[in-house]
């Protein structure tokens, strides 16, 4: 799959990256007829690419930063058994992104990042149609909708207060009683409250493929995919770049960058401010779960996702803060299936196996998609969060525009890393 000899890449387009996001917006730029080549130290979509949720979450349209969140900071840090941990001995280096999540949850800058979302998440699913087609990967990907699914009365009222919200940008939605829930998925717990029907919401039935798939079409398609971890951007005076790498230099005629969180380091050598940190997210899948589900359910009081996969059920979701360096924390994964129990009776971890990956994240919860202001040929799209898998074709489809010059089909200037100052 990957080979190649370094050197003069003339009328190419390079894309950092290999990820899900990297690969939708190189079959994109391919559908407009450009010629690419992949960059990665890894395989494709070997990292939260393969590991996510599965989840095409249309309806996750709120920022993490919230009004009154740091009220309710201090108790969900303490709880060993809650969505959001900071290991200790990285909080002084999480100190300065810490301070804008706080500023990113003010009332106006919550409500301009909500709409931003909605921007990108309308488009989310139906982007994806060409990009299936094109790969031979309609099979991976259904659209029976999602659920968030509430044990409490109070967390149900809230949940269902988010709706006309979510309506008002074009994300349909509907209160189920708890009949309605169990009769969509007879699997959850008798006990629930209720819950919120999405119904254009989708599911990835096996994310490593999906990107295999992709991989493969690029290839087919006479794109290269290769494996070297960039070290440096150049750019020179006739609008081309040097790309510097492990295996040597590279000359090409236009770069995007999408490497998720190892993308801030390549902005910031450019002069630009790109303030991403890493949620590192875990999952725990259970080949034989002895609990079946039809569609994704997120469950609201602990805020974390069960998605029925080809080879099982995935419980992912957790947040920790710990950068990159800091080894996995199993427990993140285990405290998943004890979460999961009163959801899901009978639920059973037998040959369950963990994972961890690096989910790229700003404190306003956009990712970064547009055109460098200060370099020629140089777009960029990274930061989606927990929002990768779902945002990956409409990224790539503003990515394929930007370099076409033509207009994208939502305002991309709340996604610039000019927000950064």
């Amino acid at each position: 799959m990957i080979g190649g000899i370094f050197g003069v890449e003339a009328g190419k387009t390079i894309i950092v990256g290999a990820g899900i996001v990297g690969l939708a917006t190189a079959l994109q730029l391919q559908a407009d007829g450009h010629r690419v080549l992949l960059l990665d130290p890894a395989e494709p979509a070997s990292g939260c690419s393969s590991g996510n949720a599965g989840n095409l979450a249309e309806s996750e349209i709120f920022p993490l930063a919230e009004p009154g969140i740091w009220h309710r900071l201090p108790r969900m840090l303490l709880d060993p058994m809650g969505p959001l941990v900071i290991r200790m001995a990285y909080l002084p280096r999480l100190i300065p992104w810490g301070l804008r999540f706080l500023a990113a949850a003010r009332p106006g800058t919550f409500t301009a990042s909500t709409a931003a979302l909605a921007s990108l998440n309308q488009l989310a699913v139906q982007s994806y149609l060409p990009l299936l087609q094109r790969a031979g990967a309609g099979d991976l990907v259904t659209r029976q909708g999602g659920l968030v699914a509430c044990r409490t009365r109070s967390m149900l009222d809230s949940t269902i207060a988010q709706i006309p919200l979510q309506i008002g940008h074009g994300i349909p939605a509907e209160a189920l009683s708890p009949g309605a829930l169990r009769e969509l998925e007879p699997g959850l717990s008798p006990d629930l409250a209720g819950g919120v029907y999405y119904p254009s919401a989708a599911r990835c039935a096996d994310p490593q493929a999906l990107g295999t798939r992709f991989a493969e079409a690029i290839l087919r398609d006479g794109g290269e995919i290769r494996r070297a971890e960039v070290l440096g951007l150049t750019p020179a005076e006739d609008g081309s770049w040097q790309i510097m790498t492990d295996q040597g230099v590279i000359t090409a005629q236009r770069v995007v960058i999408t490497a998720g969180v190892w993308s801030g380091k390549l902005m910031r050598h450019l002069g630009y401010k790109a303030p991403i940190e890493t949620e590192r997210g875990y999952h725990l899948m259970l080949p034989a779960p002895n609990v079946t589900l039809h569609r994704p359910c997120i469950m609201a009081e602990t805020s974390f996702c069960v998605t029925p996969m080809n080879h099982g059920l995935r419980l992912a979701g957790t947040v920790e803060m710990a950068g990159i360096k800091a080894p996995m924390n199993p427990r993140r994964s285990d405290i998943l299936f004890d979460l999961a129990k009163p959801y899901l009776p009978g639920l059973d971890r037998s040959g369950a196996t963990r994972w961890m990956g690096f989910r790229p994240s700003f404190p306003d919860s956009r990712p970064a998609i547009g055109r460098a202001a200060r370099h020629r040929n140089l777009t960029y799209a990274f930061g989606h969060q927990h929002l990768g898998l779902t945002q990956a074709a409409i990224t790539g489809r503003c990515i394929a525009d930007l370099v076409a010059d033509r207009p994208p089909p939502i305002d991309l200037a709340p996604f610039s890393l000019a927000r950064f100052g």
